[in-house]
């Protein structure tokens, strides 16, 4: 299973960033980022700064922190896996629906369900 140290490392070689550049990026010292890479405990709020610094989108932001909460242990895996940013960015819409539209969205997840279980969606 992978680690917030894993994600971490992999994260700055692939984006070519030394512990200083990840620790401005994200609003930390290169001391704190030096730690997470070297294995030391992370705190929640280190995580949220972690989001702010590498996800853009706020769907991205979602997902990433699901992801960094579970590699961290602050939570557990859930069954249905992590939160991907498809459905992150679908809670982000649904949020700014009207209830007649959250209406018509649930419908139609319910239709798509349907198909499914028909064997009609192959």
């Amino acid at each position: 299973m992978e680690t917030i140290q894993q994600w971490l490392k992999e994260r700055c070689e692939r984006e070519r960033l030394s512990s200083r550049d990840a620790g401005i990026k994200c609003g930390l010292s290169h001391v704190t980022i030096a730690e997470i890479l070297n294995g030391q405990g992370v705190r929640a709020d280190t995580i949220k700064k972690l989001v702010q610094g590498f996800a853009t989108s706020e769907a991205e932001k979602l997902a990433l922190e699901d992801k960094l909460l579970i590699l961290a242990g602050f939570r557990s895996e859930r069954s249905e896996s992590v939160l991907t940013e498809a459905q992150a960015t679908l809670i982000e819409t649904v949020k700014l629906a009207s209830k007649a539209e959250v209406e018509v969205i649930l419908s139609f997840v319910d239709f798509l369900k349907a198909i499914e279980k028909t064997g009609r969606g192959n």
